[in-house]
């Protein structure tokens, strides 16, 4: 991590907490102390309201910043708690974006807010099956940049296995399982694909986005996903 990162994530880190002694941060972001000292001073020097010293602990002035998001106690619950349930089904970036802007929406809060949401994500629990039929930050990626595919696909239905070239454009999660929405060149037609299912992926190059199956469109047109999409 770069000191600036460093630096931002400190000061981020620090504005979410009551208190955070020096031995704390330089544990958490594998420096020093001498390091936290010094970091602990350039933030000082660039103007962020830091309180306390090595002996007591740090904290952020909560007081000295303007808060853009205008959120009630339930409104900041409700984001918090999706964020947390949204973090357990997903890997690699998007679970690392998710940690750090609940960060940040936690910083933005009051202690009485934060506390209320510290207790109520301590009650929630979520299985295991979750994470294991997530989609891969490679899907995502695909997804976003409009890049087709290569997978072997296991059918859950009949066991059969087989090879497909896909253009994924979307993710549909029913009931227990996550379904990848692409256009299908080997059918040459739309199809979902159980995303647990898929053991291989190779990424074979960049798609044009093709008329009349977009995402959008795909899941308008056919909202009895299970008689169309679902098909093989």
């Amino acid at each position: 991590m770069r000191r600036l990162e460093r630096l931002l994530a400190i000061a981020l880190f620090l504005g979410a907490r009551r208190r955070v002694r020096a031995s704390d941060l330089a544990s958490r972001f594998g420096v020093s102390l001498r390091t936290v000292y010094r970091d602990m001073q350039a933030l000082v020097e660039a103007g962020f309201p830091l309180e306390g010293n090595a002996g007591d602990g740090y904290r952020l002035l909560q007081e000295s910043f303007l808060r853009p998001l205008a959120l009630d106690d339930e409104e900041a619950e409700a984001l918090s708690v999706a964020a947390q349930a949204l973090k357990a089904t997903v890997e690699g970036p998007m679970r690392a974006a998710l940690a750090s802007a609940t960060t940040k929406l936690h910083t933005a809060l009051g202690a009485t807010a934060r506390r209320r949401i510290a207790e109520l994500e301590a009650r929630i629990a979520i299985p295991d099956f979750a994470r294991s039929t997530a989609p891969s930050g490679a899907m995502l990626a695909a997804i976003r940049d409009r890049q087709a595919a290569a997978i072997r696909y296991l059918d859950p239905r009949n066991g059969q296995r087989t090879r497909r070239t896909v253009e994924p454009v979307g993710l549909v999660c029913r009931g227990d399982h996550w379904w990848l929405v692409a256009w299908c060149r080997t059918r040459a037609d739309a199809r979902a694909f159980r995303v647990d299912s898929i053991s291989e992926w190779k990424s074979v190059g960049s798609f044009a986005a093709r008329p009349g199956f977009s995402f959008a469109e795909i899941v308008r047109r056919d909202r009895h996903l299970a008689a169309t999409l679902f098909g093989y």
